[in-house]
């Protein structure tokens, strides 16, 4: 009778050990200080994207083209060529990547440029995606590149 007391026991004491602990988490090993709460994601920092709002001189260096952009911190926002906007869809390790709209000519595109490290310039690239009803353009073909001269002095981050 001993035996059986003893493994009840035993069987008793895991069970109560493993309580409230949900079968994922308990297969995740927690290290010294860490708390079992916060996913692993919650504790990793954010990756950085700078201000990019402020003026800024876009170029299209094969037409000599220049016009100006007003954005908002997260790059979006009009430009004054052909009523454009400028959509920011990502920025990562300084490249940054985008869509552009013309309403003033049925046309849309993207675009994939560099940030310099002082964020005052950027050089790149952009492409059509659609001009009218044509949307078969084949993606990075037809385009050109971009240089972005920021005019306004960079925000600075505190």
């Amino acid at each position: 009778m001993s035996r059986i007391l003893l493994s009840l026991l035993f069987a008793l004491a895991a069970m109560h050990a493993g309580a409230g602990i949900h079968p994922a988490q308990s297969a995740q090993p927690v290290g010294i200080g860490e708390e079992r709460t916060k996913p692993a994601a919650a504790l990793a920092p954010l990756p950085s994207t700078p201000d990019l709002s402020g003026e800024w001189e876009i170029l299209e260096v094969e037409d000599d083209k220049r016009y100006k952009a007003t954005l908002d911190k997260a790059g979006n926002g009009p430009y004054s060529q052909q009523g454009g906007r400028f959509t920011t869809t990502k920025y990562a390790d300084r490249l940054w990547q985008g869509t552009w709209q013309q309403s003033g000519n049925d046309r849309e595109g993207g675009f994939e440029i560099l940030l310099a490290e002082d964020g005052m310039q950027a050089k790149g690239r952009w492409w059509y995606s659609r001009v009218g009803s044509q949307k078969n353009i084949p993606p990075r073909e037809h385009g050109g590149t971009y240089q972005w001269k920021r005019l306004t002095p960079a925000p600075t981050s505190r």
